[in-house]
């Protein structure tokens, strides 16, 4: 290769050079042993915010701020002499006019002809990265210190092709301390592994509700490294992390709302037994009242009707005055023994017992027209309702209590009354064409006929249903199971 060839290949390689030197985005310098600017280009320039004229034959630390400028110069100079200047390295900076930013320093060396060294630097701003990374540092920061100290279990599951709800990929320190594992031991298990096996088919339940809502609330049993059970309430999220299905389960344990729940339900059985007693007590005690009333009550009365119908009987014609008063004695008789009769029905009536609960319904609807004119229409089967007698006596006084309670607050004109045995249920409905109870009357505390039929009700598994419609009428239907 001869000379003019060699030159012009080297122009070339120049020109390139110094093309690449303009155009690049980073900023690029050149400084002697000294730390003295030899040359820089112009993003250098544009990420300084300095004219190349007030940095050319500068010390480089010209740019930082005068705080910085001795301390840099001098690191640079002794790192050259004992050959230990870095060739890649991050640094943040406070600069000249007062900005801080973060850099990225890359350094090559070179030892020229005459033996002087040069250093050159390729120069990235790199704050906004450098921002980034810190910010997202210190989120994951914040979300450790919270993950670790939240008063719940916190588990991370990725679901895969190759197990179904996938294995433990994070759990938190709760979560470590109520089940007794190591965070090692848990990232080598599966949920299947700390669940009771009574709970596997509702976790499987939900697990698959998980996948089609995104979103489940259940309650589980928790099984501790020591076979310990533990109630919880299960909180999970489906997200995409690492384009993987991701769930975040939070598992709050509910042992003390589980004791509470225990307690409350073993009070609200020991109470409803307790009312169902009274009730039951109640009934007796009306029917031996009721007993007595007719027996002793009605026989004295009998007796006395009979001894002065023989004593009018003995009295001469001439004693008409006395006659008639003796009369009017037995007429008195006659209303007593009638409202003996009537006590003794209200109390209990002998119907329910001889001839059964379809014939008491009759027979106190009945009653109900001829106190109140409210027309009524009943329905009922052809053939008695074989109950026991505590049933029997709830579904009456429940129909006793519905019509007390049209008869004084509906206006109604009239009733619709059907008793049926519908499937494995007695079915009682009584729909009237009143004002129609509102909501609120059904809810308040104060109606105490209506609490007193839904606990009847409730004791043999039964319920009452009440709907109002305004100026239409209200509607009581009570189902209580046959056995």
């Amino acid at each position: 290769m001869n000379n003019e060839v060699l030159k012009e290949e080297l122009s070339n390689i120049d020109l390139l050079f110094g093309q690449l030197w303009e155009i690049s985005v980073d900023g690029m310098r050149l400084v002697d042993e000294d730390g003295n600017i030899l040359l820089v280009n112009d993003a250098f320039c544009d990420i300084f915010q300095m004219e190349k004229e007030l940095l050319l034959r500068k010390p480089f630390s010209v740019v930082y701020a005068k705080e910085e400028q001795e301390n840099a110069l001098s690191t640079f100079q002794s790192d050259i002499r004992d050959y230990k200047i870095k060739t890649l390295f991050e640094r943040e900076n406070t600069l000249w006019n007062g900005n801080k930013a973060w850099f990225e320093f890359s350094n090559s060396f070179l030892t020229l002809p005459d033996g002087n060294k040069i250093t050159l630097s390729i120069i990235k701003d790199i704050t906004e990265r450098k921002k980034s990374e810190l910010e997202l540092r210190d989120s994951e920061s914040k979300y450790k210190t919270l993950f670790n100290n939240a008063n719940d279990a916190v588990f991370v599951t990725q679901l895969s092709d190759e197990k179904s709800y996938g294995d433990f990929i994070e759990v938190n320190e709760v979560a470590c301390s109520r089940l007794g594992y190591t965070k090692e031991e848990f990232l080598q298990l599966s949920p299947s592994a700390i669940i009771s096996q009574k709970s596997i088919n509702d976790f499987n339940l939900n697990m698959t509700r998980l996948t089609k809502e995104g979103h489940v609330i259940y309650d589980l049993v928790h099984r501790a490294k020591d076979r310990k059970l533990i109630p919880v309430e299960i909180n999970s999220h489906l997200f995409i992390y690492n384009k993987k299905p991701t769930v975040l389960s939070i598992a709050r344990d509910i042992t003390e709302r589980k004791l509470a729940e225990e307690k409350l339900r073993r009070t609200s059985k020991l109470l409803r037994e307790l009312a169902t007693h009274l009730q039951s007590v109640r009934e007796e005690e009306r029917t031996m009242i009721a007993q007595e009333i007719h027996d002793e009550l009605g026989q004295v009365l009998t007796a006395l009707k009979i001894q002065i119908s023989l004593l009018a009987n003995k009295l001469n014609d001439d004693q008409k005055p006395l006659k008639t008063k003796i009369y009017s004695l037995s007429d008195m008789i006659d209303a007593s023994v009638e409202s003996v009769q009537k006590i003794s029905a209200k109390l209990r009536p002998g119907i329910l017992d001889e001839l059964g609960l379809i014939a008491a319904i009759e027979w106190q609807t009945e009653e109900f027209e001829k106190m109140t004119s409210v027309k009524c229409s009943l329905v009922i089967p052809k053939e008695e309702l074989i109950l026991e007698k505590n049933k029997s006596t709830a579904i009456f006084r429940i129909f006793q209590e519905s019509l007390t309670n049209i008869a004084r607050h509906s206006q109604a004109t009239q009733i619709q009354i059907s008793l049926l045995h519908y499937q494995s249920n007695i079915s009682l409905e009584i729909q009237d064409n009143g004002r129609g109870i509102t909501q609120d009357q059904i809810k308040d505390f104060k109606s105490l006929g209506i609490h007193g039929m839904e606990e009847r009700a409730m004791v043999f598994g039964g319920q009452v249903y009440i709907e109002g419609i305004a100026g239409k009428g209200t509607k009581v239907k009570v189902e209580i199971p046959v056995d």
